[in-house]
């Protein structure tokens, strides 16, 4: 038996139209599997990012700037409470750079768990920053995205109907 051309090309049309849905159900699957993928990653990204705020010398940092530095004057500082607020100066700036800069994070989480804690940490240590922040020390841009994180929490404080909790 014989195919006439007209039955050849109407099989050829169903062959490439079965091959093309297949190519894109395909493509559909995989697109799929990136976009779980993606939210895995972002959720090992967020796991690390609250390991690292969350580590027992960077609390114990927050609770002594957020509870004792906070009663006194900078000039009153000494070493060891410095060394302690450049700690947590450095924390915030490091997850600023990666929920603002690098985005590997989303800022929601943690403006409204630590949002308190950024904003009291900064304004205590406004005059650690801006010492540190003179060119003979580390100059201009040491921790200023600390500063943008603050920025970023006053933002979001001042929208009706955040709700925050304390992390220290």
């Amino acid at each position: 038996m014989e195919m006439t051309p007209n039955a050849y090309n109407a099989w050829s049309i169903v062959l490439q139209v079965m091959i093309w849905t297949a190519m894109i159900a395909t493509f559909i699957v995989y697109y799929l599997q990136l976009k779980a993928m993606q939210k895995g990653a972002i959720g090992q990204n967020i796991l690390s990012l609250i390991n690292f705020l969350q580590a027992t010398n960077v609390r114990d940092a927050r609770t002594s700037v957020l509870k004792s530095l906070k009663l006194k004057k900078y000039a009153d500082w000494n070493e060891d409470e410095k060394r302690e607020a450049s700690l947590v100066c450095s924390n915030y700036d490091v997850a600023s750079i990666l929920i603002l800069q690098q985005k590997l994070v989303p800022l929601e989480p943690f403006v409204s768990n630590w949002g308190p804690s950024i904003k009291g940490c900064f304004e205590i240590c406004r005059e650690h920053i801006a010492e540190m922040q003179k060119p003979e020390n580390s100059g201009p841009h040491y921790w200023n995205d600390f500063n943008i994180l603050y920025d970023e929490v006053i933002k979001h404080t001042a929208q009706p109907g955040s709700q925050e909790g304390l992390r220290e």
